[in-house]
C-alpha cells in the first residue's frame, strides 16, 4: 500500500480564495523557476535538459553525495501513468500536466467550477496546507477551537490550518494576536519547511555549510529556515534556480506546487511513514523527530516517567519553540489560545494527556490549559469546597475556613491521574499559628490529612514556601519535603492517611533544600536537589544516611524538574541535565533556540516534560506557556 491510499476527502482549491500561510522559522523550498515558466512542452523539456548538464556535487559531513544535486531534479521522475483531465486552460503538452493530472485523480487537488485550473495562479497559505494534508495522508482535524484569530472554526480552511499548525506556523503580531495569514501568497521557505517536517527528517543532522556555497543569496534565506533548505536538499525534494539562487520569498504556483508535493509523497521509497505509511518512521505528531543515538540508562527507580521518549543533550542542535497559551498580555482572562491571558503561574504540572495545569497563588485558583479544545480555563477556585474538618480520634473538632487557606504547590501522581494541591491554613485560635494541609482535587475535592502539624512563627503573614520537593513512587505513596516546619521528608500513604519521617534535620537526616527543589525516588535512596545551595544529596533509607554527591558553583539556577530519573534545572534559556551520581550536562542550550512567533523567552521559570518529550516552560516575562519541540 502506497501513501496515495491514506489520502482524504476533496480539495478545496475552488474559486478565487487565496489563502496563505507565512512561516519565517521553518521555510525553504527550491524549484528551478526557469522549468516552470510559460510557454510549450517542447520549450521546457530543451530548457530542462540544458538545465541538467550543470551538476553540482556537494559534500555532506566531510563526504561526497551519493548522488550529485542537480538545479531542478525535483521536477524530474514525472509519472508515468498519466490519467487524463480536460481542463480547457490544460494541454496535454504543458510540462507539469502529468503531475497535474496524477494529483487531480487522487483528489489531492482539483480544479475550478469554469473547467479551468489556473497552473500558473499563485498558491496561498491555506491553499496549501489544504494540499499538503491530502498529499501527506493526514487526516483533516475535528475543529474545535481556532488557534489563530483570523482563520476561525466557521472558515473553510480551518480543519486543514489546524491539521498543519505544527509545520506551517502563524505570527504573533504587535497587538498579540496570534494569525496565521491565509490568503498570503505561499513562499519557498513555507513549502520547503512544511514538507521536511512532514517527513520528519530531523534538523539537528543538518549541514548548512555543504549547502550555501549552492545559493549564492543563502543569507537572504530565514535564519530559521536553512537547516530545513540544507536537509531538503541533500535529501533531494528540492533543488534550485539554475542562476544559483534559492529565492526563499518568492511565491509558488498552482502548478509547481502539484509537481513538488508528487515528488515529495507519491515518488519513490522515501515516504518517511507520513500518512501512516512505509518508510522508517512514525505517523508525523511532532515537527522534529528525535535521533537514532541511544542515551545511557536512568538509574533504576520506582518514580514513574512521564514521557515516552528518550532524552538526549542538545550538543549544538536548534530546538522550535511554539506559544501554547498565552501571550497577550498580563491578566486573569479563560478563552481560546488567542485572546486568554495569564496573570500569575507559582507552580505548574503537565499530565499524561498534555493537559497543563498552573497555580495562581494570588488568585487563588488553578487554571488549565486544555490541550483536546485548546482553550485556558479555570479550572478549581479556592472556595468553600476547600473547608474541611479534623479531629484526633473523635475529639477536639478543628475547623478549617478556605478563606485562611494559602495555596503553595500542586503535585500530579502520573500512576494514579490525580492532581494534588498542598498550602497551610492560618489558625482561628492563634495568630501565628499555621497548619498543613493537603487537598486531592481531581477528580474530585477532598482532604488528604496525614498529621495535623503546626507552626508558630514571631511575626504574621503566610509562609509561602511550605513544600519544595513532591514525588510518587506508585499510586498511594507520596514524598514530600516540608520546610519552614523543622525540616522533614516525609513518606505518607494516600490510603491509609498515615506519614513517617524518613529523614530529619533533628537526627542529622536532613537535607537542606533551600529554594525550589525536587527529588527523585529510588527503592532504596532519596535524591534531592535545591536551586538554593545547588547541592545533589542522597538520603539513604535503611539506615537512615545523608550523603552529598555534589554541590554546583558558579551557576544561578531558576527552577527545576524531574523526568526519566534525572534532574533538569534551567538557568535562563539554557536546561542542564543532571543525573543522580552528579554528571551535569548542557541539555538545551538557549542560544540554540528558534522561536517560531518570533518572540524570545529571558528566563524560564517553570518547567516540565509531555507525554512526548517536549518541554512545556513558563515565560514569565511575556505570561505564556510555551512548548520547546524536542
Amino acid at each position: 500500500m502506497d501513501c496515495v491510499s491514506y489520502i482524504q476527502g476533496d480539495d478545496c482549491l475552488t474559486g478565487n480564495n487565496k489563502y496563505d500561510f507565512s512561516p519565517r522559522h521553518h521555510c525553504k523550498l527550491l524549484i528551478s523557476h526557469s522549468i516552470l515558466l510559460g510557454g510549450n512542452h517542447m520549450n521546457k523539456k530543451k530548457l530542462a535538459s540544458a538545465l541538467m548538464t550543470g551538476v553540482l556535487t556537494i559534500a555532506l559531513t566531510g563526504q561526497a553525495l551519493s548522488a550529485p544535486i542537480e538545479y531542478g531534479e525535483e521536477l524530474k521522475n514525472a509519472p508515468q501513468s498519466t490519467p487524463y483531465v480536460t481542463f480547457t486552460d490544460l494541454p496535454q503538452t504543458y510540462w507539469a500536466y502529468n503531475y497535474i493530472a496524477n494529483m487531480v485523480q487522487k483528489k489531492v487537488i482539483e480544479g475550478y467550477v469554469d473547467n479551468k485550473f489556473r497552473p500558473e495562479n499563485t498558491i496561498t497559505r491555506a491553499e496549501f496546507a489544504t494540499i499538503i494534508v491530502k498529499a501527506s495522508g493526514i487526516k483533516p482535524a475535528k475543529v474545535n477551537y481556532a488557534s489563530f484569530s483570523d482563520v476561525p472554526v466557521s472558515n473553510w480552511a480551518s480543519p486543514f490550518v489546524e491539521s498543519v499548525k505544527d509545520y506551517m506556523t502563524g505570527y504573533r503580531l504587535a497587538n498579540s494576536q496570534y494569525n496565521f495569514n491565509p490568503d498570503t501568497p505561499a513562499t519557498r521557505e513555507d513549502i520547503t519547511v512544511a514538507i521536511v517536517r512532514l517527513k520528519g527528517y530531523d534538523t539537528r543532522l543538518a549541514n548548512r555549510a555543504a549547502v550555501e556555497p549552492m545559493f549564492k543569496d543563502f543569507e537572504s534565506i530565514s535564519e530559521s529556515a536553512k537547516d530545513y533548505v540544507a536537509i531538503a536538499v541533500k535529501e533531494g525534494l528540492v533543488s534550485g534556480y539554475p542562476d544559483e539562487t534559492f529565492r526563499g520569498q518568492a511565491t509558488i504556483t498552482r502548478a509547481e506546487a502539484s509537481a513538488l508535493l508528487y515528488r515529495a509523497f507519491l515518488y519513490g521509497n522515501d515516504n518517511k511513514g507520513v500518512g501512516g505509511q512505509g518508510g522508517s518512521s512514525t505517523t508525523p505528531t511532532a515537527p522534529v523527530t528525535q535521533p537514532s543515538t541511544n542515551p545511557q540508562p536512568a538509574p533504576k527507580t520506582t518514580t514513574p516517567t512521564t514521557t515516552n521518549q528518550s532524552q538526549q543533550p542538545s550538543q549544538a542542535a536548534k530546538f522550535s519553540v511554539d506559544t501554547l497559551v498565552g501571550g497577550t498580555g498580563t491578566g486573569d482572562v479563560d478563552g481560546p489560545v488567542y485572546q486568554a491571558k495569564i496573570n500569575q503561574v507559582d507552580n505548574m504540572v503537565v499530565d499524561k494527556d498534555d493537559n497543563v495545569y498552573v497555580l495562581d497563588s494570588s488568585k487563588k485558583k488553578i487554571r488549565k490549559f486544555n490541550k483536546s479544545n485548546g482553550t485556558l480555563e479555570t479550572f478549581k477556585t479556592i472556595d468553600s469546597q476547600f473547608n474541611w474538618e479534623y479531629s484526633q480520634e473523635g475529639k477536639n473538632v478543628i475547623h478549617f475556613d478556605y478563606t485562611k487557606f494559602q495555596p503553595t504547590r500542586l503535585a500530579y501522581n502520573i500512576t494514579s491521574n490525580k492532581l494534588y494541591l498542598m498550602g497551610i491554613t492560618k489558625s482561628s485560635d492563634r495568630e501565628y499559628r499555621y497548619h498543613r494541609n493537603i487537598f486531592e482535587i481531581s477528580p474530585s475535592v477532598h482532604s488528604v490529612v496525614y498529621k495535623l502539624n503546626s507552626i508558630e512563627t514571631s511575626t504574621s503573614g503566610w509562609i509561602s514556601d511550605y513544600s519544595n520537593f513532591v514525588a510518587f513512587s506508585d499510586p498511594n505513596t507520596m514524598f514530600f519535603k516540608e520546610i519552614g516546619f523543622g525540616d522533614f521528608i516525609y513518606k505518607s500513604s494516600l490510603d491509609s492517611h498515615t506519614s513517617d519521617v524518613i529523614a530529619s534535620r533533628n537526627d542529622k537526616t536532613g537535607v537542606d533544600l533551600s529554594g525550589v527543589a525536587e527529588g527523585i525516588i529510588t527503592e532504596t535512596d532519596i535524591f534531592t536537589f535545591g536551586t538554593g545551595n545547588n547541592t545533589l544529596s542522597k538520603v539513604h533509607l535503611f539506615p537512615r544516611q545523608v550523603e552529598t554527591i555534589k554541590t554546583i558553583g558558579n551557576i544561578e539556577f531558576d527552577t527545576i524538574s524531574t523526568n526519566k530519573g534525572k534532574f533538569y534545572i534551567s538557568s535562563g534559556t539554557t536546561i542542564y541535565e543532571l543525573t543522580t551520581d552528579g554528571k551535569l550536562t548542557t541539555f538545551i542550550d538557549g542560544k540554540d533556540l528558534t522561536y517560531n512567533d518570533g518572540i524570545p523567552i529571558k528566563k524560564i521559570s517553570q518547567l516540565s516534560f509531555d507525554s512526548q518529550g517536549n518541554i512545556i516552560v513558563y515565560d514569565d516575562e511575556n505570561k505564556a506557556i510555551r512548548r520547546i519541540n524536542l
